[in-house]
């Protein structure tokens, strides 16, 4: 009977043995901001967290998993959080302006949240009524009213989700870890324009 329970012991495990040292959720963060301040191909991404976020918004990351890839790399499942630096109307405000050709804008009574909101309503009213702009009115519908949801009445200080399922692979370099990107089949864009 002894030698049946010591048989499932810790150390009997294929892993028991091996001692992998994870990084921490600061190390992985650390690795992620500067993929994504070093990324060319991120600019619009940059762009549209200061444009969203205000000059103190900030991206922060919430680690959900770390997965062992052998040879000091690992797998991060995560998502990407908005803090907002400044009120969601204010941000709406800003987004909304450069999706309006400044010839419709200059026409607008003033350049408020409300006036912005109205054309980009009615556009894509307009939008539907014609069967081939049908679903991109629709698209822009959907989009107003999920950015209104996540931001309508945000404050400074509050975080909002813009991404779900995320992933990276980490691989250790010099100077920590190095972040690459990985195209995960469960990555859900949340509150940012289509």
């Amino acid at each position: 009977m002894i030698i049946a329970l010591t048989a499932c012991t810790p150390e009997s495990h294929p892993f028991g043995s091996q001692s992998i040292s994870y990084p921490g959720d600061e190390q992985i963060s650390s690795a992620l901001e500067a993929q994504l301040v070093n990324d060319p191909h991120s600019a619009a991404a940059r762009e549209l967290i200061q444009s969203l976020g205000g000059d103190k918004g900030k991206l922060r990351y919430t680690i959900h998993r770390v997965i062992s890839r052998g040879g000091g790399s690992f797998e991060a499942h995560y998502d990407a959080v908005l803090v907002m630096g400044q009120p969601g109307e204010q941000s709406l405000q800003a987004l909304y302006a450069r999706m309006i050709p400044d010839d419709e804008k200059a026409k607008l009574p003033d350049a408020s949240l409300a006036a912005y909101s109205g054309w980009l309503n009615k556009h894509a009213e307009t939008l539907k009524k014609n069967s081939a702009q049908q679903a991109q009115g629709q698209a822009l519908s959907d989009t107003l009213a999920s950015l209104t949801k996540c931001y309508g009445e945000a404050k400074p200080g509050s975080e909002v989700v813009v991404m779900n399922g995320l992933g990276a692979l980490l691989l250790p370099e010099r100077r920590g870890l190095y972040a690459e990107k990985l195209a995960m089949p469960n990555t859900e864009i949340r509150c940012l324009p289509a």
